[in-house]
């Protein structure tokens, strides 16, 4: 399946707005282990796009897939937790804004697929995420983080390593 790109609106951010909107919205649907919220916070065309979709060639859009990615990485993760740690960036010409964060957790659950049992083992990583917005929802995310950063934490680029 082919990713569509979901078109933002042409005109800036309420800069309040989005600030509150990533910390009540979308940083709550993960710390509160509340998936569901993403269908009153992102469209229905919404596409997630981050390095664990880009390693893995999973395709995140819409409503039902961007819940499933959530719950896996939470199954994995389940202690999981986000904080912002830089103000945001916002374009001046275009619904987009950035945000830089840290997130933290042990890898006490499972991977599945593709059935890696956790590792108990802490990790600490952080990113950036790039969200546009059509009206009050956003509709795409590019994330950027160290991937592998995290997988050695855990135990498991070791494990990979040594196959």
């Amino acid at each position: 399946m082919e990713k569509r790109v979901a078109e933002c609106d042409p005109t800036p951010l309420d800069r309040a707005f989005a600030v509150k909107w990533y910390a009540e919205g979308w940083i709550d649907c993960w710390n509160s282990n509340r998936p569901q919220r993403v269908r009153q916070i992102l469209t229905e065309d919404f596409v997630l796009d981050s390095p664990t979709t880009r390693h893995t060639g999973w395709h995140v859009q819409g409503h039902q897939a961007t819940m499933d990615y959530i719950r896996y990485v939470l199954n994995a993760y389940p202690d999981l937790k986000w904080e912002v740690t830089a103000p945001p960036m916002f374009s001046d010409t275009m619904a987009r804004a950035a945000f830089t964060w840290r997130g933290t957790g042990h890898f006490t659950g499972r991977i599945d697929p593709p059935g890696i049992e956790g590792t108990g083992r802490a990790f600490e990583f952080a990113g950036h995420e790039v969200f546009d917005f059509r009206g009050d929802r956003a509709c795409r995310l590019y994330a950027t983080y160290d991937l592998l950063g995290p997988m050695k934490q855990i135990g498991l680029y070791r494990r990979a390593a040594a196959r």
